[in-house]
C-alpha cells in the first residue's frame, strides 16, 4: 500500500489561561507553545524549543514535500498554537492536507470513539504508553515551561512518533473499509473549522454591557414578582422538588413543636421533629405518566409541563404562576448562559468557542466554551459585529437540508416532486390534515412536526412536543405517510435490514452480549451502529429492541449535517484560503457564518450562494454518486448578527 507522507506534529504548552476559557486555551494572550515536536517522513521525531530556536518554522518545515500530511492528535489544538507561533506554519500547514488521529478514529468506530485520547489510541494500537510523571506536572497545573526539559523532551518524541504510526494503521484500516474518501472530507471541515475558531466572532463591548443591565434588571424584577407571588407556599423558587409539590401535591417533611416533658421549674418542655405531611395540589391537571418518576413519585416541573399545563387548566392564579416560572427560568438562562457565559470567553474582544468533530452519534459538529450553536433568535446576538469599520456579517443557510436528505435517502417521487417545485410540504400537510392552508402563526408550530417526525419521533413523541391530542399527531403521521408513502415504507425496510443484519457481539472478556448490534454502511462510507436495548416499556413485547428513533434519524442526520455540510465546509475553504476581506467565523448546524468587508458584500453574495447551490456536484465529484435533489441556500447580511437582511 503507498501511504501519504506523514508529518507529525505536537506542541507542548503552558498553562495561563483560566478556568472559564479553558488553562491551555490556544488562543488566550498569556499561552504560548513551548516545544514544538515535529517527525521526518520517516516517522523520527524532532524536538525544538520555541524561544531560543530562530527560524523554527523554516528549520521544520524546510526540506519537506508540498504533498506533505500533517498529522497529529486533537490536531486542531495544536494548529491554533502553530498559526500564533508563525504565519509560515500557518501558510503551510493550510495549504496541505491534515490528518487528525482523533477525527480519524472517530469515523473508523462508526462514531463510537468520542474525544478518544491518545493513550488509547497507543493501546488499541499496540504502542507504548506516555510517562505517567510528565502527567502529573499537568495535573498539577504546571506548564511546559516549568519542566525540566530532559523529561519534557523524551515525552514530546515519544507523542510524535507513535501519533505518525497511528495515522498510518488509520490510513490503511481507512483504505480497506471503503472509508478514506469521507474522513478526507472530514479533514478539510477541520481545516476550516481551525480557520474559525482562530478568526473568533468579533464581540460590541458596549452593546454587551448595555445587553447586559437590561437582562440583570428584567431578571431580579421577575425574582422578586415570583417569590412574592408563592412566598405562601414556595421557600425555594430554583427547587425542581417544591415546585412539583405545590403544582401537583405529594408529601413534604416539616418541623413542629413537641411536648416531649417538663423542666423542673414547671415549664413544658418542647424538641423539634420532623413529620411528614400531605401537600394538596393547587391545581387540577394530571401530567403525562412519562413525567412521574417510578421511584419517588416527583412530578418533573420542566418547561414542557408548565405549557402543557397553561393549556389544560382554568386556574388563573396558577397561570399568572407557571407564566411567572417560565419567564424567571428564560431570563435565568439569558443571565448565565449569555451574558455571564459569553463574558467570561471574551478574549481581546473575541470570543474563540471550541467546534468540536468527535461528539455526537452522527458526525453532526458541535459547539463548546461557549455553545455558539445554541444562540437562538436572541437579542444578545447582536453583540456580534464585523472585525471591520463598516464590515458586514453574512449568513448562508441550506434551505431544507434535512428534507432533502429525507428525500435522497427514502427516494420518494412525491417528496422529490414537492421539493423541486417549491411546494410548501408543512402548508400541503397541514391543508391535507385540516382542509385549508394555515395562517403564518399556525404553520410555525406545525413545521415543527415535520421535522419532528423526521428526527425520529412517533406520534406520541410528536403529541407531547406539540401539546396536540395523540388523536391528532397519530392523524398528522398517517397524513404524512399517506402523502409520502416511501418515507414509511423506508422506515420499516430499514427496521428490517437491522434487525436482520444484527449479531451478537463478544465484549472485552470474550462472551457473546446480551443485546444484538448491527453496524450499516451508508453510500458515503459512514457506519452507523445500532444496539439493541433493553424494553422497559409496552410498546414492543420483546425484551431487548432497537430505537425506532436512532433507526429513523441516524442516517437522514448524518447525510445531512454530519457528510453534506462538513464537505461544503471544505469546499468553502479552499476557495477562500488566499482571500483577505472574507473570514469563516462559525457554522451552525446547516448554515455558515462570515465576517466580510462593506466592499466585497456584493460579489462575495452572489460567489458563496452559487457554492452553495453546486453542493449536488460537489457530492456526486467525491462521492461518485448523485445527490437525489439540488439544494438552495438563502442569504442574510447585516451589521451585527441580530438585525440581519434576507438577500
Amino acid at each position: 500500500m503507498t501511504f501519504p507522507t506523514f508529518i507529525a506534529v505536537d506542541v507542548e504548552t503552558t498553562l495561563n489561561g483560566n478556568e472559564d476559557v479553558g488553562l491551555a486555551h490556544p488562543m488566550h494572550p498569556d499561552n504560548r507553545a513551548v516545544y514544538v515536536g515535529i517527525s521526518d517522513s520517516s516517522g523520527k521525531a524532532h524536538a525544538y524549543e520555541t524561544f531560543h530556536t530562530p527560524g523554527l518554522a523554516e528549520i521544520a518545515i524546510g526540506g519537506y514535500t508540498p504533498y506533505a500530511t500533517y498529522c497529529g492528535h486533537n490536531f486542531s489544538f495544536d494548529m491554533l498554537y502553530l498559526f500564533r507561533l508563525s504565519h509560515k506554519f500557518k501558510h503551510v500547514i493550510q495549504k496541505a492536507k491534515i490528518w487528525d488521529t482523533q477525527l480519524a478514529e472517530y469515523i473508523l468506530t462508526g462514531q463510537r470513539s468520542k474525544f478518544s485520547s491518545l493513550d488509547e489510541l497507543a493501546t488499541k494500537y499496540d504502542y507504548p504508553l506516555k510517562e505517567d510523571k510528565i502527567k502529573q506536572y499537568f495535573q498539577a497545573g504546571l506548564g511546559s515551561e516549568k519542566i525540566p526539559p530532559e523529561e519534557l523532551i523524551p515525552y514530546l518524541k515519544q507523542d510524535v512518533e507513535v501519533t505518525w504510526k497511528i495515522a498510518r494503521d488509520q490510513y490503511k484500516i481507512a483504505v480497506e473499509q471503503g472509508q478514506l474518501t469521507l474522513i478526507e472530507t472530514q479533514m478539510e471541515a477541520m481545516q476550516a473549522t481551525t480557520e474559525m475558531m482562530y478568526n473568533g466572532l468579533h464581540i460590541n463591548k458596549a452593546t454587551l454591557d448595555a445587553y447586559t443591565i437590561e437582562v440583570v434588571n428584567e431578571f431580579v424584577e421577575c425574582k422578586l414578582n415570583l417569590e412574592e407571588l408563592v412566598k405562601d407556599y414556595v421557600e425555594d423558587i430554583n427547587s425542581p422538588k417544591q415546585w412539583s409539590q405545590f403544582f401537583f401535591g405529594g408529601k413534604k417533611k416539616i418541623k413542629v413543636k413537641e411536648e416531649v416533658g417538663v423542666y423542673k421549674n414547671g415549664n413544658t418542655k418542647y424538641k423539634l421533629v420532623e413529620k411528614m405531611v400531605a401537600v394538596k395540589p393547587f391545581v387540577d391537571f394530571k401530567p403525562d405518566p412519562d413525567k412521574v418518576s417510578a421511584k419517588t413519585g416527583q412530578v418533573s416541573v420542566d418547561d414542557s409541563v408548565l405549557n402543557d399545563m397553561l393549556d389544560h387548566t382554568f386556574n388563573v392564579e396558577a397561570k399568572n404562576i407557571a407564566k411567572s416560572l417560565l419567564k424567571y427560568r428564560e431570563l435565568s438562562k439569558q443571565l448565565s448562559t449569555y451574558v455571564q457565559g459569553l463574558s467570561k470567553h471574551l478574549i481581546d474582544g473575541f470570543i474563540h468557542g471550541k467546534l468540536n468533530h468527535t461528539a455526537t452519534v452522527t458526525g453532526r459538529l458541535s459547539s463548546t466554551n461557549p455553545n455558539l450553536q445554541n444562540i437562538s433568535n436572541n437579542p444578545i446576538k447582536k453583540i456580534f459585529i464585523s472585525r471591520w469599520v463598516g464590515g458586514l456579517i453574512v449568513e448562508v443557510d441550506f434551505n431544507q437540508l434535512e428534507v432533502v436528505a429525507l428525500a435522497h435517502v427514502t427516494k420518494d417521487k412525491q417528496l422529490i416532486a414537492d421539493i423541486s417545485a417549491g411546494v410548501d410540504i408543512h402548508s400541503a400537510l397541514y391543508e391535507a390534515m385540516f382542509g385549508r392552508k394555515p395562517t403564518k402563526e399556525e404553520r410555525k408550530p406545525f413545521k415543527a412536526r415535520t421535522f419532528q417526525l423526521i428526527y425520529g419521533a412517533g406520534a406520541k413523541a410528536i403529541a407531547k412536543q406539540a401539546g396536540c391530542p395523540l388523536e391528532e399527531a397519530q392523524k398528522f403521521v398517517d397524513v404524512f405517510y399517506k402523502r409520502y408513502p416511501l418515507v414509511g415504507a423506508w422506515h420499516q425496510d430499514f427496521a428490517k435490514l437491522v434487525e436482520s443484519s444484527s449479531k451478537y457481539l463478544r465484549d472485552k472478556e470474550g462472551l457473546l452480549e446480551k443485546f444484538k448490534t448491527c453496524v450499516h454502511t451508508t453510500p458515503t462510507g459512514r457506519k452507523f451502529v445500532f444496539t439493541e436495548y433493553y424494553n422497559d416499556s409496552s410498546w414492543s413485547p420483546k425484551m431487548y429492541n432497537f430505537s425506532p428513533t436512532e433507526m429513523k434519524n441516524y442516517p437522514i442526520q448524518g447525510l445531512a449535517t454530519g457528510d453534506i455540510v462538513p464537505l461544503m465546509l471544505g469546499v468553502i475553504y479552499r476557495k477562500l484560503i488566499d482571500r483577505v476581506d472574507v473570514k469563516m467565523l462559525n457554522t451552525i448546524h446547516d448554515s455558515v457564518l462570515f465576517d466580510v468587508q462593506a466592499e466585497s458584500i456584493g460579489d462575495f453574495i452572489l460567489d458563496i450562494k452559487e457554492i452553495f447551490q453546486n453542493t449536488h456536484k460537489y457530492y456526486e465529484e467525491t462521492f461518485k454518486h448523485p445527490l437525489a435533489l439540488k439544494l438552495n441556500a438563502g442569504v442574510s447580511y447585516g451589521e451585527n448578527w441580530f438585525e440581519m437582511i434576507e438577500v
